[in-house]
């Protein structure tokens, strides 16, 4: 994924695929600033032209777990405290 494709993320995460958990997972290095991963965080993450807003469920070692909410981006931007409106 080139750096336009990932534009606007904090986590890079393919949000069609589900681990044995049942949740999209990626791994660490493919965050924007890994300050921001920690559980119960709220991120916007996807991959391509996907995005979503998505808590982080689980961090084990260099892998992340999250749930994304369904809507846009925009319908769950207060939960984003680290991004200017």
């Amino acid at each position: 994924m080139n750096d336009e494709e990932k534009e606007g993320l904090d986590l890079v995460v393919d949000l069609n695929s589900e681990d044995e958990s049942g949740l999209p997972g990626t791994f660490l290095d493919e965050a924007r600033d890994p300050t921001l991963i920690r559980e119960g965080a709220w991120l916007i993450v996807g991959a391509g032209s996907v995005r979503a807003v998505a808590q982080v469920v689980e961090v084990a070692g260099d892998i992340v777990r999250v749930r994304p909410l369904p809507g846009s981006v925009d319908e769950h931007r207060d939960l984003l405290p680290h991004r200017v409106a």
